[in-house]
């Protein structure tokens, strides 16, 4: 059986996936990500694709996505636009190794025909997002709305409000004890807008010509599955992003020990973490662990006894907002989450029971902003359901020694209604590596300094007035990566000692043919250039 694998988007950089796997007469796409690198190479904040009128048209002209026939969904297709590219893999179904946008951000353009495979949880999460999300056309991973052509300018695309929603078909690659209440969450609409919904499908393990076997893996977002695929009898092992520094540690011993036991053919490896990268994730020459978050983190809000405490992680780190639980519960505060972070929460908790429960946790509040009017999946779930669980800036600055504030960068306008006296600004999450980020970061040191806040995992030293004229220096221990370390991946291949080493999601894929070359074939991917396997 005549097989093969193209690298069309994140062969070297990191994140934007889009390999195609063919085998025989069945294609399947590995992820079909948002690459973030080239999106900010046109657009920033202030500035957006045209989607919601022009579709895919501005995506398809600056190359943010590849110009694929027959694969984007029509009603994304200006009248007059033509793709006349040749390029038109089979695609049988997109697999989905875990939930963060930069693997399924472009997902909501394909066509809805095309079947979805992913965990329960990544479903789970997938939905969760879109429900709390304002809408459009690049966040339809679990549901969609189908466009129509603008009667005003015909030469446009527009939505209707009142047209309902349309999930897509979704197929779970694990295996779930009680499906019931996640098939209920899966198919109520929570946007207020009717939802024309179809059930979660278990897979059968087998796409046409192409047999898998998802193992999960350890990483900064839950859900996440490295894949095996059997394409003419050679095993094709595509990892996702994971790491092996983690707290599950028991998931990644089993996933080292199965993919030793397979001994694949080929190996489509992520490399974030190969290169000379040092940033706030590394503690003497070596990656911070989850732990040592923890350690970390708890000696600063003991150290901050009788002040306010702000913990800043990451979107949808799950993990990170655990180890502020306990946190919380050992220095005998509240931790308060907010209302977007509670909705994801509840979602977590169908597909993974030990995933805090909102009400059960008399630890976790949610943040009562007061805000005039509320989103649907708020108003109408969230605070009925969770009515009890609602705290408000007053109560917060009555009693700031008693709560961490589970606020990012984006959520620090709030301090505004608390005007907190002091306290420490926890930076739990990745150093800014881009100027838009170190942006925030200068922006978040004016917050603190006007409330006279501390801040804590990074310090910045103001020389003058603007970005450019102050120096950042993060703080390593208060971050760990969702990563494998360079020294993890280089013991993990030696390992499993697999045939044929793929690197992707990396930005020096010619580092592994370096280290690897002389005891493995190494082979570095050209942007949709078929490797044969």
């Amino acid at each position: 059986m005549k097989s093969s694998t193209t690298v069309f988007d994140g062969g070297n950089c990191i994140g934007g996936n889009k390999i195609h796997l063919q085998a025989g007469e069945t294609g399947i796409f590995l992820d079909f990500g948002l690459n973030f690198k080239t999106l900010g190479m046109y657009f920033e904040e202030f500035l957006k694709p045209r989607t919601a009128t022009h579709g895919i048209q501005d995506l398809i002209a600056l190359g943010i996505i590849p110009p694929f026939e027959d694969i984007y969904r029509e009603d994304a297709i200006i009248p007059g636009m033509t793709i006349k590219s040749g390029m038109r893999p089979k695609v049988d179904a997109v697999f989905i190794s875990h939930a963060h946008v930069d693997h399924t951000g472009s997902i909501s353009l394909i066509r809805p025909d095309i079947p979805v495979y992913g965990t329960h949880m990544t479903a789970v999460i997938c939905k969760a997002m879109q429900d709390c999300s304002r809408g459009g056309l690049e966040g339809e991973v679990a549901y969609y709305t189908i466009r129509v052509i603008d009667e005003k300018n015909p030469d446009k695309i527009t939505k209707k409000s009142k047209d309902p929603c349309i999930s897509r078909s979704f197929s779970l690659v694990d295996r779930h004890g009680e499906t019931d209440s996640i098939q209920q969450f899966w198919c109520r609409p929570y946007s207020g807008k009717e939802l024309i919904a179809s059930p979660l499908i278990n897979s059968d393990g087998i796409v046409k010509d192409i047999p898998f076997e998802a193992i999960p893996v350890d990483h900064s977002i839950y859900g996440a599955t490295c894949y095996v695929f059997d394409v003419g009898g050679r095993s094709f092992v595509y990892t996702g992003d994971f790491r092996l520094h983690g707290r599950r540690q028991e998931m990644s011993d089993a996933f080292v020990r199965r993919i030793k036991q397979i001994s694949p053919d080929y190996l489509m490896v992520e490399g974030t973490n190969m290169g000379s990268h040092k940033g706030n994730d590394t503690i003497k020459g070596r990656r911070a662990s989850e732990d040592d978050v923890y350690l970390n983190c708890l000696k600063a809000t003991k150290d901050a006894s009788g002040r306010l405490v702000i913990a800043d992680f990451g979107p949808r780190n799950i993990e990170r907002l655990e180890i502020f639980v306990e946190i919380a519960r050992e220095t005998q505060r509240h931790l308060v989450i907010t209302p977007k972070d509670a909705f994801m929460l509840y979602a977590m908790n169908l597909a993974d029971p030990n995933i805090p429960d909102i009400l059960a946790d008399d630890v976790i509040m949610i943040y009562d902003s007061g805000k005039s009017k509320e989103a649907k999946w708020e108003s109408g779930f969230i605070r009925q359901e969770f009515s009890s669980k609602y705290i408000t800036p007053k109560a917060v600055k009555a009693h700031p020694e008693d709560h961490i504030l589970a606020f990012s960068f984006f959520d620090i306008a709030n301090l505004l209604d608390i005007q907190p006296d002091g306290g420490i600004y926890i930076y739990s999450t990745c150093e800014a590596f881009s100027e838009e980020m170190v942006l925030d970061v200068w922006r978040l040191g004016n917050w603190l300094e006007h409330f006279g806040i501390e801040p804590v995992g990074f310090k910045i030293d103001r020389t003058g007035g603007s970005p450019g004229e102050a120096e950042i220096e993060f703080t390593p221990g208060y971050h760990a990566s969702g990563h494998v370390s360079a020294d993890e991946l280089i013991d993990l291949i030696y390992d499993v000692k697999p045939k044929a080493i793929i690197p992707v999601h990396t930005e020096h894929p010619e580092i592994f043919a370096d280290r690897f070359g002389k005891d493995f074939e190494v082979i570095l991917p050209r942007h949709g250039v078929p490797i044969e396997l």
